[in-house]
């Protein structure tokens, strides 16, 4: 399996661009007044954003590692 450093660098940049999304997506859940529901569903969005970066950007980033944008 393979995949060219340009396609790998539109995949990240996807990832995360979506950045901004999630952390609307928290703020709104955390606004819910039912604790346990704004928690359960707090819980099920940070899933989300590290099954991104651990499934999809990290792999990518170990075979592209100038892709990382922390570095």
């Amino acid at each position: 399996m393979t995949v060219d450093k340009a396609h790998a660098k539109r995949i990240v940049d996807l990832v995360i661009s979506m950045d901004p999304i999630i952390n609307e997506l928290l703020d709104q859940v955390r606004l819910i007044q039912d604790t346990q529901l704004s928690s359960e569903l707090t819980h099920s969005v940070t899933e989300i954003m590290g099954h991104a970066m651990l499934g999809i950007v990290v792999p990518l980033e170990q075979i592209f590692p100038d892709l990382n944008p922390d570095k």
